[in-house]
C-alpha cells in the first residue's frame, strides 16, 4: 500500500474510530467486543482501500459497515443464546445411586450415538470445559457447546417414560 493510501486510512481512523467505538460500546454494552468490531470495520476498509478512496462519503460507509457488523453480532448472540441451557434445566437427569457401581457409559441410553456418549462422558465423567473438549475434538468451542446441548436433549428424550426410559416426569 502506498504512503498516500496509508495516510488516508490513518486520518479516517483518527477521525472516526472514537465515534464508531462509542456507538458500538453503547449498543453492545461490552467494551471489548465494541473495540473488536471497530477494528474489523477498519480492516474491511483496508481490504477495500482502492475502491473506497473514490467513495463520496467514507464516513457514512464506515457507519454502515459498523451497523452491519453490529447486526451480525446481535444475530450471533441470539443464535448462541438459543443453544444455552439454563442452570435450572441441568438437574433433569437423576444421579445414579452411589452404591450401584454402574459407570456413566452403562447408564446412558443405548439409542445415543457414539459421539453423544463421548461428549456426555467428557462433560460429566472427566469434568472437561467446552474449551478442553473442543481442543480434544478439534472443533470450535461454540460447536462443542451446541453438540453437547443436543446430546443432552437426545439423552433426556430417551430417558423419559414416553420413549421407554426410566425417568418419570414430575
Amino acid at each position: 500500500m502506498s504512503a498516500a493510501k496509508e495516510e488516508w486510512v490513518h486520518q479516517l481512523y483518527l477521525q472516526h474510530a472514537p465515534d464508531l467505538y462509542r456507538i458500538a460500546k453503547y449498543r453492545l454494552q461490552d467494551p471489548d467486543t465494541a473495540y473488536d468490531l471497530t477494528q474489523e470495520v477498519f480492516l474491511t476498509l483496508l481490504s477495500k482501500t482502492e475502491v473506497m478512496r473514490k467513495h463520496p462519503n467514507p464516513a457514512g460507509w464506515l457507519r454502515l459497515t459498523l451497523r452491519n457488523k453490529l447486526n451480525h453480532e446481535f444475530a450471533r448472540r441470539t443464535t448462541r443464546s438459543r443453544h444455552e441451557v439454563p442452570e435450572t434445566e441441568l438437574a433433569w437427569l437423576p444421579a445414579p445411586w452411589p452404591g450401584d457401581g454402574k459407570t456413566l457409559d452403562e447408564l446412558l441410553p443405548r439409542q445415543l450415538s457414539q459421539q453423544d456418549r463421548e461428549l456426555l462422558k467428557m462433560a460429566y465423567e472427566d469434568g472437561l470445559t467446552y474449551q478442553e473438549m473442543s481442543q480434544r475434538l478439534a472443533i470450535p468451542p461454540a460447536t462443542c457447546g451446541t453438540w453437547l446441548y443436543r446430546a443432552r436433549q437426545r439423552c433426556k428424550q430417551y430417558l423419559t417414560q414416553e420413549k421407554g426410559g426410566f425417568y418419570e416426569k414430575r
